[in-house]
Protein backbone atom coordinates (compact mmCIF):
# COMPACT_ATOMS: atom_id res chain seq x y z
CA UNK A 1 0.00 0.00 0.00
CA UNK A 2 1.43 3.27 -0.82
CA UNK A 3 1.20 6.53 1.74
CA UNK A 4 -1.08 7.94 -0.32
CA UNK A 5 -3.67 4.94 -1.12
CA UNK A 6 -6.64 4.43 1.02
CA UNK A 7 -9.16 1.68 1.16
CA UNK A 8 -12.80 2.15 1.83
CA UNK A 9 -16.05 -0.78 2.72
CA UNK A 10 -18.87 -0.15 -0.19
CA UNK A 11 -20.51 2.07 2.47
CA UNK A 12 -17.67 4.43 2.76
CA UNK A 13 -16.12 3.61 6.10
CA UNK A 14 -11.92 3.70 6.14
CA UNK A 15 -10.62 0.00 6.53
CA UNK A 16 -6.60 -1.26 6.67
CA UNK A 17 -4.88 -2.34 3.72
CA UNK A 18 -5.48 -6.14 2.34
CA UNK A 19 -2.47 -8.57 4.05
CA UNK A 20 0.14 -9.38 1.97
CA UNK A 21 -0.79 -12.23 -0.52
CA UNK A 22 -0.56 -15.38 0.73
CA UNK A 23 0.66 -14.27 4.12
CA UNK A 24 0.19 -16.85 6.19
CA UNK A 25 0.81 -16.62 10.60
CA UNK A 26 4.84 -17.74 11.67
CA UNK A 27 5.70 -20.79 13.56
CA UNK A 28 5.98 -19.51 17.19
CA UNK A 29 10.21 -19.21 17.94
CA UNK A 30 12.08 -22.27 18.22
CA UNK A 31 15.21 -21.67 16.73
CA UNK A 32 18.67 -23.12 15.84
CA UNK A 33 21.92 -21.57 16.12
CA UNK A 34 21.73 -17.99 14.24
CA UNK A 35 25.40 -17.11 13.09
CA UNK A 36 26.68 -13.65 12.59
CA UNK A 37 29.69 -12.16 12.68
CA UNK A 38 30.46 -10.69 15.72
CA UNK A 39 28.09 -12.73 17.68
CA UNK A 40 25.54 -15.90 17.46
CA UNK A 41 22.52 -16.78 18.69
CA UNK A 42 21.16 -20.08 21.08
CA UNK A 43 18.62 -21.57 22.28
CA UNK A 44 19.46 -20.65 26.17
CA UNK A 45 20.46 -23.58 28.19
CA UNK A 46 21.65 -23.52 31.61
CA UNK A 47 23.94 -26.18 30.93
CA UNK A 48 25.40 -24.92 28.23
CA UNK A 49 25.46 -20.84 29.40
CA UNK A 50 25.07 -21.03 33.11
CA UNK A 51 28.74 -20.75 33.68
CA UNK A 52 29.38 -18.21 31.48
CA UNK A 53 26.43 -15.78 32.46
CA UNK A 54 27.11 -16.36 35.98
CA UNK A 55 30.21 -15.08 35.37
CA UNK A 56 28.91 -12.19 33.19
CA UNK A 57 26.39 -10.86 35.88
CA UNK A 58 28.28 -11.27 38.94
CA UNK A 59 30.57 -8.57 37.45
CA UNK A 60 27.79 -6.74 35.95
CA UNK A 61 29.10 -3.21 37.10
CA UNK A 62 26.96 -2.45 40.57
CA UNK A 63 23.36 -2.31 40.72
CA UNK A 64 23.20 0.71 38.32
CA UNK A 65 21.92 -1.73 35.67
CA UNK A 66 19.35 -3.97 37.63
CA UNK A 67 17.31 -0.45 38.73
CA UNK A 68 14.73 -1.52 35.68
CA UNK A 69 14.50 -4.65 35.79
CA UNK A 70 12.16 -7.06 37.67
CA UNK A 71 15.18 -9.01 39.31
CA UNK A 72 17.39 -7.35 41.63
CA UNK A 73 21.12 -7.79 41.60
CA UNK A 74 22.30 -11.63 41.75
CA UNK A 75 24.51 -12.04 44.97
CA UNK A 76 25.86 -15.96 44.00
CA UNK A 77 26.03 -18.34 41.14
CA UNK A 78 23.47 -20.37 43.04
CA UNK A 79 20.94 -17.22 42.20
CA UNK A 80 21.96 -16.63 38.54
CA UNK A 81 21.60 -20.45 37.87
CA UNK A 82 18.18 -20.56 40.04
CA UNK A 83 17.16 -17.78 37.85
CA UNK A 84 18.22 -19.38 34.40
CA UNK A 85 16.10 -22.55 35.53
CA UNK A 86 13.04 -20.78 35.98
CA UNK A 87 12.94 -19.12 32.69
CA UNK A 88 14.25 -21.75 30.56
CA UNK A 89 11.37 -23.11 31.75
CA UNK A 90 8.44 -20.66 30.92
CA UNK A 91 6.52 -21.73 27.83
CA UNK A 92 4.91 -18.22 27.08
CA UNK A 93 8.44 -17.31 26.26
CA UNK A 94 11.62 -18.32 23.93
CA UNK A 95 15.03 -17.39 25.40
CA UNK A 96 18.30 -17.17 23.16
CA UNK A 97 21.91 -16.55 24.80
CA UNK A 98 23.92 -14.07 23.02
CA UNK A 99 27.46 -15.76 22.30
CA UNK A 100 30.40 -13.40 21.71
CA UNK A 101 32.54 -14.93 18.68
CA UNK A 102 35.62 -13.25 19.86
CA UNK A 103 35.52 -15.63 23.31
CA UNK A 104 33.19 -18.21 21.94
CA UNK A 105 31.39 -17.08 25.74
CA UNK A 106 27.41 -15.98 26.58
CA UNK A 107 27.64 -12.44 27.50
CA UNK A 108 23.98 -11.64 27.62
CA UNK A 109 20.67 -13.23 27.01
CA UNK A 110 17.26 -12.10 25.44
CA UNK A 111 13.92 -13.15 24.55
CA UNK A 112 10.87 -13.45 21.87
CA UNK A 113 7.99 -12.73 23.94
CA UNK A 114 4.62 -11.28 23.53
CA UNK A 115 3.97 -13.76 20.97
CA UNK A 116 0.95 -13.22 18.62
CA UNK A 117 2.15 -15.63 16.29
CA UNK A 118 -1.70 -15.60 14.51
CA UNK A 119 -1.78 -11.91 14.19
CA UNK A 120 1.74 -11.55 13.07
CA UNK A 121 3.54 -9.77 16.39
CA UNK A 122 6.14 -10.60 18.43
CA UNK A 123 8.31 -8.75 21.31
CA UNK A 124 11.94 -8.87 21.81
CA UNK A 125 12.54 -8.19 25.42
CA UNK A 126 14.12 -9.33 28.79
CA UNK A 127 17.56 -8.60 27.39
CA UNK A 128 20.36 -8.52 29.78
CA UNK A 129 23.97 -7.55 28.52
CA UNK A 130 27.24 -8.22 30.92
CA UNK A 131 30.04 -5.82 30.71
CA UNK A 132 31.95 -7.34 27.67
CA UNK A 133 28.89 -7.39 25.27
CA UNK A 134 27.27 -3.90 26.34
CA UNK A 135 28.39 -0.93 23.87
CA UNK A 136 30.15 -3.40 21.84
CA UNK A 137 29.49 -4.53 17.93
CA UNK A 138 28.75 -8.10 18.92
CA UNK A 139 26.19 -6.71 21.30
CA UNK A 140 24.58 -4.81 18.65
CA UNK A 141 24.59 -7.48 16.50
CA UNK A 142 22.52 -9.92 18.74
CA UNK A 143 20.15 -7.74 19.17
CA UNK A 144 20.21 -7.13 15.06
CA UNK A 145 20.27 -11.45 14.90
CA UNK A 146 16.85 -11.86 16.47
CA UNK A 147 15.13 -8.81 14.43
CA UNK A 148 16.13 -10.28 11.40
CA UNK A 149 14.91 -13.71 12.85
CA UNK A 150 11.71 -11.97 13.36
CA UNK A 151 10.85 -10.71 9.79
CA UNK A 152 12.90 -14.06 8.09
CA UNK A 153 10.16 -15.78 9.68
CA UNK A 154 6.88 -14.54 8.57
CA UNK A 155 6.29 -11.73 11.89
CA UNK A 156 5.08 -8.38 10.36
CA UNK A 157 5.72 -6.75 13.80
CA UNK A 158 9.00 -6.76 16.03
CA UNK A 159 8.21 -4.89 19.61
CA UNK A 160 10.26 -3.01 21.82
CA UNK A 161 8.82 -2.03 25.13
CA UNK A 162 10.70 -0.60 28.20
CA UNK A 163 10.16 1.89 31.62
CA UNK A 164 9.60 5.09 29.53
CA UNK A 165 12.33 6.30 32.65
CA UNK A 166 14.97 3.83 31.37
CA UNK A 167 16.93 6.22 29.52
CA UNK A 168 19.36 3.85 28.13
CA UNK A 169 16.87 1.30 27.38
CA UNK A 170 14.74 4.39 24.96
CA UNK A 171 18.26 5.37 23.34
CA UNK A 172 18.72 1.98 22.31
CA UNK A 173 15.26 1.11 20.92
CA UNK A 174 15.80 4.59 18.55
CA UNK A 175 19.20 3.67 17.71
CA UNK A 176 18.38 0.08 16.42
CA UNK A 177 15.92 1.75 14.31
CA UNK A 178 12.42 1.25 16.60
CA UNK A 179 10.09 3.73 16.25
CA UNK A 180 8.37 5.17 19.31
CA UNK A 181 4.18 4.56 19.32
CA UNK A 182 2.85 5.38 22.67
CA UNK A 183 3.15 5.42 26.71
CA UNK A 184 1.05 3.14 28.82
CA UNK A 185 0.47 4.54 32.50
CA UNK A 186 0.68 2.83 35.16
CA UNK A 187 1.05 -0.92 33.41
CA UNK A 188 2.94 -2.64 35.85
CA UNK A 189 3.86 -2.60 39.35
CA UNK A 190 7.49 -3.18 39.86
CA UNK A 191 9.94 -3.20 42.79
CA UNK A 192 6.79 -1.67 44.62
CA UNK A 193 6.55 0.93 42.26
CA UNK A 194 4.98 2.12 39.55
CA UNK A 195 6.48 1.36 36.24
CA UNK A 196 4.85 3.02 32.87
CA UNK A 197 5.97 1.31 29.70
CA UNK A 198 6.46 2.78 26.45
CA UNK A 199 6.30 0.69 23.32
CA UNK A 200 8.38 0.92 20.39
CA UNK A 201 7.63 -1.14 16.96
CA UNK A 202 9.55 -1.94 13.25
CA UNK A 203 6.97 -3.51 10.88
CA UNK A 204 7.93 -5.85 8.32
CA UNK A 205 7.25 -2.40 5.93
CA UNK A 206 10.39 -0.80 7.76
CA UNK A 207 12.64 -3.66 7.78
CA UNK A 208 14.09 -3.78 4.50
CA UNK A 209 15.92 -0.29 4.76
CA UNK A 210 16.51 -0.90 8.36
CA UNK A 211 17.52 -4.20 7.49
CA UNK A 212 20.46 -2.61 5.34
CA UNK A 213 20.97 0.16 7.68
CA UNK A 214 22.11 -2.03 10.23
CA UNK A 215 24.20 -4.31 7.88
CA UNK A 216 26.07 -1.30 6.91
CA UNK A 217 26.98 -0.42 10.35
CA UNK A 218 28.22 -4.24 11.44
CA UNK A 219 30.34 -4.19 8.12
CA UNK A 220 33.89 -4.69 8.80
CA UNK A 221 34.66 -1.62 7.02
CA UNK A 222 32.94 0.63 9.37
CA UNK A 223 35.22 -0.10 11.50
CA UNK A 224 38.90 0.88 11.84
CA UNK A 225 42.05 -1.03 13.04
CA UNK A 226 41.03 -0.01 16.70
CA UNK A 227 37.44 -1.00 16.65
CA UNK A 228 36.03 2.50 16.18
CA UNK A 229 32.94 3.13 14.25
CA UNK A 230 33.61 5.39 11.26
CA UNK A 231 29.84 6.14 10.94
CA UNK A 232 27.20 5.51 14.11
CA UNK A 233 24.31 3.71 13.62
CA UNK A 234 22.32 6.12 15.10
CA UNK A 235 22.74 8.22 12.39
CA UNK A 236 21.64 5.64 9.86
CA UNK A 237 18.46 4.66 11.41
CA UNK A 238 17.68 8.23 12.35
CA UNK A 239 16.45 8.81 8.90
CA UNK A 240 13.94 5.72 9.12
CA UNK A 241 12.10 6.29 12.47
CA UNK A 242 8.72 7.58 11.56
CA UNK A 243 8.21 8.66 15.33
CA UNK A 244 10.53 9.35 18.63
CA UNK A 245 9.75 9.42 22.12
CA UNK A 246 9.44 12.68 24.11
CA UNK A 247 11.59 12.83 27.23
CA UNK A 248 10.24 11.45 30.41
CA UNK A 249 11.32 12.47 33.63
CA UNK A 250 10.66 11.73 36.78
CA UNK A 251 10.74 13.87 39.95
CA UNK A 252 11.89 10.52 42.34
CA UNK A 253 15.64 9.43 41.96
CA UNK A 254 17.34 6.23 43.87
CA UNK A 255 20.23 6.94 45.59
CA UNK A 256 22.08 6.53 42.10
CA UNK A 257 20.33 9.35 40.56
CA UNK A 258 18.43 7.49 38.51
CA UNK A 259 14.80 8.95 38.17
CA UNK A 260 12.08 5.72 39.30
CA UNK A 261 8.35 5.66 39.65
CA UNK A 262 6.04 6.32 42.20
CA UNK A 263 6.28 4.07 45.56
CA UNK A 264 2.83 1.68 45.40
CA UNK A 265 2.52 0.78 48.85
CA UNK A 266 1.16 -2.38 50.36
CA UNK A 267 0.12 -3.67 46.50
CA UNK A 268 -1.98 -6.69 46.41
CA UNK A 269 -3.72 -8.59 43.33
CA UNK A 270 -6.69 -7.13 42.63
CA UNK A 271 -10.17 -9.94 42.41
CA UNK A 272 -11.09 -10.91 39.06
CA UNK A 273 -14.29 -9.95 37.43
CA UNK A 274 -16.75 -12.78 38.46
CA UNK A 275 -19.74 -13.73 36.36
CA UNK A 276 -22.30 -11.43 38.25
CA UNK A 277 -25.04 -8.71 37.32
CA UNK A 278 -24.18 -4.90 37.69
CA UNK A 279 -27.24 -2.65 37.96
CA UNK A 280 -27.69 0.64 36.96
CA UNK A 281 -30.77 3.31 36.52
CA UNK A 282 -30.85 2.52 32.83
CA UNK A 283 -29.59 -0.75 31.77
CA UNK A 284 -28.36 -3.81 33.69
CA UNK A 285 -25.55 -6.12 33.06
CA UNK A 286 -25.47 -9.47 33.03
CA UNK A 287 -23.07 -12.37 31.96
CA UNK A 288 -23.67 -13.25 29.01
CA UNK A 289 -25.77 -16.54 27.76
CA UNK A 290 -27.58 -18.56 25.00
CA UNK A 291 -30.87 -17.04 26.53
CA UNK A 292 -29.62 -13.46 25.70
CA UNK A 293 -29.54 -14.94 21.74
CA UNK A 294 -32.34 -14.03 20.31
CA UNK A 295 -33.25 -10.96 21.62
CA UNK A 296 -29.36 -9.35 20.53
CA UNK A 297 -29.86 -11.03 17.39
CA UNK A 298 -33.19 -9.24 16.30
CA UNK A 299 -31.53 -5.95 17.77
CA UNK A 300 -28.54 -6.45 16.07
CA UNK A 301 -30.60 -6.98 12.69
CA UNK A 302 -31.63 -3.59 12.62
CA UNK A 303 -28.52 -2.58 11.30
CA UNK A 304 -29.16 -3.97 8.07
CA UNK A 305 -25.84 -2.82 6.28
CA UNK A 306 -23.99 -4.27 9.24
CA UNK A 307 -21.51 -1.56 10.19
CA UNK A 308 -22.17 -2.44 13.55
CA UNK A 309 -19.67 -5.49 12.35
CA UNK A 310 -17.23 -3.47 10.18
CA UNK A 311 -14.29 -3.42 12.79
CA UNK A 312 -15.32 -6.50 14.53
CA UNK A 313 -13.53 -9.58 14.17
CA UNK A 314 -17.27 -11.43 14.49
CA UNK A 315 -19.75 -11.28 12.30
CA UNK A 316 -22.45 -9.92 11.19
CA UNK A 317 -24.82 -12.96 11.60
CA UNK A 318 -27.14 -14.13 9.34
CA UNK A 319 -29.39 -15.98 11.35
CA UNK A 320 -29.72 -17.37 14.71
CA UNK A 321 -28.06 -20.41 14.64
CA UNK A 322 -24.74 -19.07 13.35
CA UNK A 323 -25.33 -16.63 16.50
CA UNK A 324 -25.25 -19.18 18.79
CA UNK A 325 -22.20 -20.75 17.44
CA UNK A 326 -20.25 -17.43 18.34
CA UNK A 327 -22.29 -17.26 21.07
CA UNK A 328 -20.81 -21.24 22.00
CA UNK A 329 -17.39 -19.82 21.95
CA UNK A 330 -17.56 -16.30 23.64
CA UNK A 331 -19.67 -17.52 26.88
CA UNK A 332 -17.18 -20.31 27.80
CA UNK A 333 -14.60 -18.37 28.27
CA UNK A 334 -13.15 -16.23 31.04
CA UNK A 335 -11.33 -14.09 29.20
CA UNK A 336 -13.06 -11.85 27.95
CA UNK A 337 -15.74 -11.82 29.56
CA UNK A 338 -19.25 -11.50 28.38
CA UNK A 339 -21.81 -9.76 29.17
CA UNK A 340 -25.28 -8.70 27.88
CA UNK A 341 -26.32 -5.23 28.19
CA UNK A 342 -30.03 -5.55 28.98
CA UNK A 343 -32.78 -2.55 28.05
CA UNK A 344 -36.34 -3.40 30.08
CA UNK A 345 -35.71 -6.88 30.15
CA UNK A 346 -34.61 -7.33 26.59
CA UNK A 347 -30.57 -7.78 25.54
CA UNK A 348 -29.25 -4.94 22.98
CA UNK A 349 -26.28 -5.07 23.27
CA UNK A 350 -22.65 -6.44 24.57
CA UNK A 351 -19.26 -5.79 26.25
CA UNK A 352 -16.57 -7.40 27.90
CA UNK A 353 -13.62 -7.36 30.28
CA UNK A 354 -10.62 -8.72 28.67
CA UNK A 355 -6.57 -8.59 29.22
CA UNK A 356 -7.70 -9.20 32.60
CA UNK A 357 -4.28 -8.56 35.00
CA UNK A 358 -5.48 -8.67 38.58
CA UNK A 359 -1.40 -9.38 39.39
CA UNK A 360 -0.84 -5.59 37.34
CA UNK A 361 -4.38 -3.99 38.20
CA UNK A 362 -4.97 -3.55 34.33
CA UNK A 363 -8.11 -4.55 32.84
CA UNK A 364 -9.71 -3.72 29.62
CA UNK A 365 -13.29 -3.24 28.10
CA UNK A 366 -13.19 -4.02 24.72
CA UNK A 367 -15.81 -6.34 21.72
CA UNK A 368 -18.35 -3.77 22.37
CA UNK A 369 -21.45 -4.51 20.08
CA UNK A 370 -24.39 -1.74 20.52
CA UNK A 371 -26.99 -2.83 18.20
CA UNK A 372 -28.99 0.77 16.97
CA UNK A 373 -31.78 0.17 19.62
CA UNK A 374 -28.67 1.20 22.44
CA UNK A 375 -26.50 3.15 20.10
CA UNK A 376 -26.62 7.27 21.09
CA UNK A 377 -28.94 6.25 24.37
CA UNK A 378 -28.54 7.00 28.40
CA UNK A 379 -27.83 2.85 28.74
CA UNK A 380 -25.00 2.89 26.43
CA UNK A 381 -23.40 5.32 28.04
CA UNK A 382 -24.51 4.01 31.64
CA UNK A 383 -23.34 0.50 31.05
CA UNK A 384 -19.23 1.92 30.32
CA UNK A 385 -19.70 3.39 33.32
CA UNK A 386 -20.98 0.70 35.18
CA UNK A 387 -17.78 -1.48 33.80
CA UNK A 388 -15.65 1.50 34.73
CA UNK A 389 -16.92 2.07 38.01
CA UNK A 390 -16.44 -2.02 38.72
CA UNK A 391 -12.86 -1.98 37.63
CA UNK A 392 -11.73 1.00 39.88
CA UNK A 393 -13.80 0.03 42.47
CA UNK A 394 -12.05 -3.26 42.71
CA UNK A 395 -8.93 -1.50 42.82
CA UNK A 396 -7.40 -1.91 39.34
CA UNK A 397 -5.01 1.05 38.79
CA UNK A 398 -5.59 1.10 34.91
CA UNK A 399 -8.59 0.80 32.29
CA UNK A 400 -8.10 0.47 28.67
CA UNK A 401 -9.37 0.80 25.64
CA UNK A 402 -8.30 -0.24 22.45
CA UNK A 403 -10.07 -0.18 18.85
CA UNK A 404 -8.58 -0.08 15.02
CA UNK A 405 -7.13 3.30 14.28
CA UNK A 406 -9.46 3.61 11.45
CA UNK A 407 -12.67 3.41 13.77
CA UNK A 408 -13.14 6.97 13.92
CA UNK A 409 -16.56 6.27 15.82
CA UNK A 410 -14.81 4.55 18.78
CA UNK A 411 -11.45 6.91 19.01
CA UNK A 412 -14.29 9.49 19.74
CA UNK A 413 -16.33 7.58 21.82
CA UNK A 414 -13.18 6.59 24.11
CA UNK A 415 -12.59 10.45 24.77
CA UNK A 416 -15.87 11.37 25.38
CA UNK A 417 -15.47 8.55 28.13
CA UNK A 418 -12.73 10.27 29.54
CA UNK A 419 -10.16 7.74 28.46
CA UNK A 420 -6.90 9.86 27.44
CA UNK A 421 -5.23 8.72 24.02
CA UNK A 422 -1.82 6.95 24.54
CA UNK A 423 -0.89 5.73 21.07
CA UNK A 424 -1.21 3.82 17.60
CA UNK A 425 0.26 0.64 17.02
CA UNK A 426 0.87 0.28 13.85
CA UNK A 427 0.40 -3.46 12.10
CA UNK A 428 -0.74 -4.71 15.29
CA UNK A 429 -3.12 -7.66 14.05
CA UNK A 430 -5.14 -8.20 11.48
CA UNK A 431 -8.81 -8.49 11.23
CA UNK A 432 -11.17 -9.93 8.34
CA UNK A 433 -8.08 -10.10 5.81
CA UNK A 434 -7.03 -6.74 6.96
CA UNK A 435 -4.55 -4.74 8.86
CA UNK A 436 -5.11 -3.07 11.86
CA UNK A 437 -3.28 -0.62 13.41
CA UNK A 438 -4.91 -0.15 16.83
CA UNK A 439 -5.06 2.73 18.92
CA UNK A 440 -4.96 3.04 22.35
CA UNK A 441 -6.73 5.04 25.75
CA UNK A 442 -6.65 4.46 29.10
CA UNK A 443 -7.73 5.88 32.51
CA UNK A 444 -5.87 5.59 35.56
CA UNK A 445 -6.92 5.27 39.21
CA UNK A 446 -5.92 8.51 40.30
CA UNK A 447 -8.54 10.20 37.43
CA UNK A 448 -11.60 8.15 38.53
CA UNK A 449 -12.84 10.30 41.41
CA UNK A 450 -13.38 13.36 38.59
CA UNK A 451 -14.47 10.80 36.06
CA UNK A 452 -16.67 9.03 38.38
CA UNK A 453 -18.17 12.54 39.10
CA UNK A 454 -18.35 13.90 35.65
CA UNK A 455 -20.73 10.63 34.44
CA UNK A 456 -22.83 10.84 37.70
CA UNK A 457 -23.63 14.66 36.52
CA UNK A 458 -24.21 13.62 32.75
CA UNK A 459 -26.45 10.49 34.16
CA UNK A 460 -28.43 12.18 36.67
CA UNK A 461 -32.36 12.60 36.05
CA UNK A 462 -32.00 16.65 35.72
CA UNK A 463 -29.17 16.66 33.00
CA UNK A 464 -32.41 15.81 30.55
CA UNK A 465 -35.56 17.65 29.41
CA UNK A 466 -38.67 16.21 29.24
CA UNK A 467 -38.00 15.07 25.44
CA UNK A 468 -34.62 13.16 26.83
CA UNK A 469 -32.21 15.55 25.21
CA UNK A 470 -29.03 15.89 27.63
CA UNK A 471 -28.54 19.57 28.89
CA UNK A 472 -24.94 19.18 29.18
CA UNK A 473 -22.37 16.83 27.42
CA UNK A 474 -20.57 14.24 28.52
CA UNK A 475 -17.26 15.10 26.50
CA UNK A 476 -17.70 18.68 27.79
CA UNK A 477 -17.71 17.22 31.61
CA UNK A 478 -14.38 14.68 30.86
CA UNK A 479 -12.53 16.84 28.08
CA UNK A 480 -10.58 18.77 31.18
CA UNK A 481 -9.65 15.19 33.02
CA UNK A 482 -7.86 13.89 29.36
CA UNK A 483 -4.66 14.29 29.66
CA UNK A 484 -3.68 13.70 25.59
CA UNK A 485 -6.60 13.96 22.78
CA UNK A 486 -5.98 11.77 19.66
Amino acid sequence: MSPTETWTTPLGEPIGAPLPPGWQPPSRPKLDAVEGRWARLEPLSLQAHGADLADAFLRGGGPEPWTYRIQAPFATRAAVEDWLREICANPQMAYVAYIDRATGKAGGNGAFMSIDAAGGSIEIGAIMLGPDLRNSRAGTEALYLQMKWVFDAGYRRCEWTCDPLNTASMQAAARLGFSYEACFRQAYVSKGRNRDKAVFAVTDGDWPALAQALETWLDPANFDAEGRQRQSLRALTAPLLHATAPEFTGSRKNQHGQPIGAPVPDWTSRPAPSRSAIEGRYCRLEPLTQAHAADMLEALQEDAEGRVFTYMPNGPFDDLAGYRSWLDGAIALDDPLQFAIAVEGRAVGTASFLRIDPDQGSIEVGYITFSPRLQRTAAATEAMFLMMQWAFEAGYRRYEWKCNACNAPSRRAAMRLGLSYEGIFRQATHVKGRNRDTAWYAAIDSEWPSLKSAFETWLAAENFDAEGRQRQSLSDLTSPILVKTG
